[in-house]
């Protein structure tokens, strides 16, 4: 007796499957020669543990989308347990196999690309790929804070209001004294005031012919306050009777706006970032500039000196942080993630850590050592114009355009505290030096100084 076979043998399934596999193989094959045999993260040689992994597991199997790797290593990339920066292909991993002894090695690792560039990933579908793996580290994080609780969060009450001053004008930069005893405003009106911080008296009201004040800082010692300002000028004032010393000007000096100032921490020299894209390093012995630094490709609106006195940071309308050492002005690190203007850098009190933030209403968290990217926070809050790291360097506050000041734990970039704190935009803040109180300015024309501390304390 005859039996009707069926006129399908396969089901559309069973096709899909079987032309994937084929694909698949055809694929592994290729990267195997483009990358002679070895595992693109570990070199191992043993061919038959190499396996294909998919940058991009709903996007097309063709090499740029997929890495050969070593067949457990492969598996960890699919399980968002390892990942790849896209701009320095330094290797990341995941907190749960970040001490394994088998992969901790990994760390930081290179990968390698094929020869052949047809034959190389996509940098985009990896920064894709990167993106996702570092938003779920952060939630991770946020997720055992939460599992933790409270006691292991840093003893900080929601900071309360001490007491409003009134500025008359946009306040574009604030500033304390290394005593905590003054605050200093820069402002819109083109006057630096020195206020006292305990009673908010307004002592000194220095003008120039600055135009716009963007940015003010005090000398270590506190006997100087520098201010920049928009007709390309660096003015320095004594504190004690607010006499002009001299400005920092000059055919060698600025050609744009000043928007960011900040003394070395020793107070011998300070820097300058202009809107003529150059950051400038002054001596203040003799008020000359020694070095001009010139690599940004936009406006330098921030610039900070490391606690140590020995590297620059700068942040830019290019998108760009880059990291500058003084001694010889070479650019050591140039630090990309942002996708709009940088308005905002600071370091650590340890100086092992940058923050950076801006128009992209994104702060981002470095490691000064090698520029690894630690955390990106985001509120959802619109442009931050300022960030300042506390004095124990346990949390760092930021200013936006959404009127709010946050405060954010710097170990897991958790948000803390989350401010209504003025009428308009938050332009700028600074910790005092005792970690008692923050200071913010904002559009409002006002400058709010905050209590850090119970008052029973």
């Amino acid at each position: 007796m005859m039996v009707a076979l069926p006129t399908t043998l396969f089901s559309t399934d069973q096709k899909k499957e079987a032309t994937l596999s084929a694909e698949h193989d055809i694929l592994r094959d290729a990267l195997i020669e483009a990358y002679g045999g070895q595992c693109a993260i570990t070199s191992c040689a043993i061919v038959e543990t190499l396996d294909i992994a998919l940058i991009d597991p709903n996007g097309p199997t063709e090499s740029s989308n997929a890495i050969l790797l070593r067949a457990d290593i492969a598996r960890l990339f699919r399980a968002g347990l390892l990942s790849v920066d896209a701009m320095s292909l330094k290797v990341f991993l995941a907190a749960e196999i970040a001490d394994a002894a088998d992969y901790a090695s990994l760390s930081e690792s290179l990968l390698r690309q094929p020869a052949r560039i047809a034959m190389r990933c996509s940098r985009q579908i990896l920064d894709a790929h990167h993106r996702r793996f570092l938003l779920r580290q952060r939630a991770a994080a946020v997720r055992l804070a939460a599992i933790v609780g409270t006691a292991a969060a840093p003893n900080m009450p929601c900071p309360t209001l001490r007491s409003t001053l009134a500025v008359k004008s946009w306040v574009n930069s604030v500033a304390y004294s290394r005593d905590s005893t003054l605050v200093a405003t820069g402002s819109w009106d083109g006057v630096s005031r020195i206020w006292r911080a305990e009673d908010g008296y307004l002592l000194h009201s220095l003008q120039a012919d600055l135009g716009e004040v963007n940015g003010v800082s005090f000398s270590p010692n506190g006997q100087v306050l520098a201010a920049a300002g928009r007709n390309q000028l660096v003015q320095l004032w004594r504190v004690s009777d607010g006499v002009p010393l001299y400005t920092l000007q000059g055919p060698v000096g600025h050609s744009g706006a000043v928007f960011g100032v900040s003394f070395s921490p020793d107070g011998s020299a300070l820097a300058s970032g202009s809107w003529d894209h150059s950051v400038c390093v002054w001596r203040l012995s003799d008020g000359q500039p020694v070095r001009r630094l010139t690599e940004h490709r936009g406006a330098v609106n921030s610039v900070s000196f490391s606690p140590t006195g020995r590297l620059i940071a700068s942040g830019s309308h290019d998108r760009q942080v880059r990291i500058w050492r003084v001694a010889d002005g070479a650019l050591l690190n140039t630090l990309q993630g942002h996708t709009d203007a940088i308005f905002s850098v600071a370091f650590s009190p340890d100086g092992r850590v940058l923050a950076s933030a801006g128009t992209d209403g994104s702060i981002r968290l470095w490691r000064v050592a090698d520029g690894t990217p630690l955390y990106v926070l985001q509120a959802n809050c619109g442009a931050v114009f300022s960030v300042a790291f506390s004095p124990d360097g346990e949390t760092l506050a930021s200013g936006d355009y959404s009127r709010a000041v946050r405060i954010w734990r710097v170990r897991d970039g958790v948000l803390l505290h989350s401010i209504p704190a003025h009428g308009e935009g938050v332009t700028s803040l600074a910790y005092s030096p005792d970690g008692l109180s923050l200071a913010s300015g904002s559009f409002d024309a006002s400058l709010k100084i905050w209590n850090l501390r119970d008052e029973q304390e």
